[in-house]
Formats: structure tokens, sequence, C-alpha cells
């Protein structure tokens, strides 16, 4: 992490800037924030460094020194403020700053003499190799004024709460700004979604117009044309991220028409829907890909009557959906694999793979954590898929 890049505490230097001045103003002390390298990345503009560290920081090996302290400030127990020594011998006040990702660096105050600690000759054989004069640094070191350890103590609990406060706020902000980026990448992957078409689900459909408007003289072709129409129409036209039941219903009816053709009398779809709950709002193509994949992956190789059904119950303030066959299920490695996609960030190249992990994503993203896709399966037994969001109309 840099210095400057995506650190929740800097979202906030436009407020941090003048506390640090009002701060500084009233504990007579240069109040500064520095980056966990050691560099200054706010400071009061109403007061200066004092001149004793300016000299020191005018040499090359002094200013490396006066770095490190800074530097060491981020590194230090962030649980606490605390009171050492710098370079020189002159007394740093620091509170760490420590984000989600580790140190973002400190609040400190600029070198300080307390009462009763500081012994002169001592600071000046601290700097002796730098051969700076005696007598100027003796001059400068006479200014700094004199803080009284409790007045120090106190300021470090201010500093201290400041930080947290600044901390916590800088990680609601950045938590918010990823789940706005979750919340478009979801909604994308759902546009990207509804201009997708399975190839091998549309060249079957047309399969079966050509063999209906052969056999049958295209009694039956109107009907499996409007209906693949509207499911074309319904997916290019899910923009919004919520629809109706009775809407998610109408694709389902048309898909199911669809495929009755292919499986002639090798299938039976059973639907039952309370009337209560078709006005209710569920995320948009959210049924569909589940009905798909029970027909696609467990009904279609079946060498048995295939039956599906799809029933919904209200449950407390929650509205659930069941899509269940009488397929050819999955086996532990089958279904952990499903359960793998729907935890991780990016899912593997199956539509199917895609189309649930979506719906689990989004229902998570829309709704929160207790609310998605669920499925059950053993291998020929068939499989239940299920899906749960709130019951809102």
């Amino acid at each position: 992490m840099g210095d400057k890049g995506g650190i929740p505490f800097q979202q906030n230097l436009d407020i941090i800037q003048p506390l640090l001045e009002n701060l500084s103003t009233v504990y007579q002390s240069w109040i500064k924030y520095v980056s966990r390298s050691g560099a200054y990345i706010c400071t009061p503009v109403n007061k200066q460094q004092c001149n004793f560290c300016r000299l020191i920081r005018d040499h090359p090996l002094g200013y490396q020194r006066c770095r490190e302290t800074a530097e060491k400030c981020g590194y230090l127990d962030p649980k606490k403020h605390h009171l050492f020594p710098c370079h020189a011998g002159l007394y740093v006040l620091a509170v760490p700053l420590q984000g989600e990702q580790g140190s973002v660096g400190a609040l400190a105050t600029g070198e300080l003499k307390i009462n009763g600690i500081q012994d002169a000759e001592r600071v000046l054989q601290n700097v002796a190799d730098l051969n700076l004069s005696e007598e100027r640094l003796l001059a400068y070191y006479e200014e700094i004024p004199v803080k009284s350890r409790e007045n120090m103590l106190a300021l470090g609990e201010t500093l201290y709460a400041v930080s947290n406060c600044f901390l916590k706020l800088g990680a609601a902000e950045a938590r918010i700004q990823q789940t706005e980026r979750e919340k478009e990448l979801l909604n994308s992957e759902l546009r990207a979604l509804s201009y997708q078409i399975n190839p091998h689900f549309l060249f079957n459909t047309l399969n079966t117009i050509q063999m209906l408007s052969v056999i049958e003289g295209a009694k039956k072709t109107p009907d499996i044309i409007n209906a693949l129409s509207s499911l074309l129409r319904a997916r290019l036209n899910a923009g919004d991220p919520l629809t109706s039941v009775k809407e998610e219903m109408d694709v389902i009816i048309n898909l199911l028409t669809i495929h009755k053709a292919r499986f002639e009398d090798r299938f039976q779809a059973v639907t039952d829907i309370p009337a209560i709950i078709l006005a209710a709002r569920i995320p948009a193509l959210s049924l569909q890909p589940l009905v798909e994949n029970a027909l696609t992956h467990g009904l279609e190789p079946y060498d048995g009557i295939g039956r599906l059904e799809l029933w919904a119950e209200v449950e407390g303030k929650d509205l659930i959906f069941h899509v269940k066959d009488n397929g050819v299920g999955m086996n532990l490695q089958e279904c952990a694999k499903i359960a793998g996609n729907l935890v991780r960030e990016e899912t593997s190249g199956e539509m199917n793979a895609i189309g649930i992990a979506n719906i689990h994503k989004r229902c998570r993203s829309l709704f929160g954590d207790g609310y998605g896709v669920g499925i059950k399966s053993e291998k020929n037994q068939g499989t239940e898929a299920t899906l749960r969001v709130p019951f809102e109309v």
C-alpha cells in the first residue's frame, strides 16, 4: 500500500487538517500526520516546526534519523498512545493508526521537552556527529517550550480518540464503496446474462421448431415461436434488478412450453404458486436458471419419465421457491463444486454455474447474507434447488 493510495484515514484529510490546526494551537505543539514510511502527509500551517529540528533536518544524516523516528511512530502498539525519545533525545508523542490492512501511519507531535527529563548536554552529545554549530543548537534547544508529562498524556488521549473516530469513519466509507462496486458488478453480470443465450438450448429449440413444422404442418409452431420470442424479450428487457413473481412465472411458462415440445411425453411439469404472492418482488431472471438447470442437467440425461415441480411458500417474512426434479442428481463432489461457486468471487465458465452463482450473489447483495440459493441433491435421486428472498410486495 502506498503512502497516499486507498488509505481510509486519508479520505478525511479535509476534516483532519483544521483539527490538527486547532489542537496544535490549544496544546501549543506541532502536531502532524505522518505516513508509515515517515513522510509528512498533513501538518499545521499556523505553527512551525521548532528551529532545533529544522537545523538537524537540514543535514542529510539528521534528516534520515528524523525520518526513521517518524516512521517508528506508525509501528508502535496501536491500542494506546506513546511518549518516547527521538534520536536526539527530545520526546515525541505518537498515536499509531492501524487500518484493516495494517499500519497507515500515525498522528505525532513535533519533538518536545518534558519537564524534569531532558538534559541539554546529553541532547548535544546525541547529535555531535552531525558537526553542527553547538552555539546555534543550544540556542534553538532553549527555545523549545517545556511540557508537563501529564499535559502530553492528556493530548495523547485526545489524539487516540480522534484517530479511532476517523479510522472507523474511513473504514465504513470504504465498505460502502466496496458494496457499491459489488452491486455494480452484479448488475453488470445480470445485464450480460440477459444478453446471453445458451447455444445448446437455442439450437435444440430451433430443431424442435423445424421438426414440428414438418411433422404437424406447422400447427404447433406458432406456440413455440411465441414462447421463444417472449422468453428472449424477457431476457433483453431485464434491466430492472427486481420483477414481480407473475412476470417471472410468465418467463417460466414460456420456458416449459418450449421444453415440453422437446421432451414430448418424457417430461411433466407441475407448478403451484399461490395467487397471494404473484405481486411480490423478486430478483429478475432468478427462477429461470434454476428451472433450466433442472431440465438440462437433471432431466435431459434421465431415462425415465421426468418430473419437474416448482412451488412457493411463505415462511415468516421470507418467500421460498422450490425447484425439484427426479432426474440424475449429483454426487457429493458435484454438489461441493456448486456450493463452492456460490461463495467464490469468480465462477467457472459453465452457463449454469454463472447463472446460479449470479442469482445467489445478487440476492445477498440486495437482501443480506441470509438470502440466496440452496442446493440439495443425491446421485440418481434428483435435485432440489431453493431460492429464499424477503416477501416484499
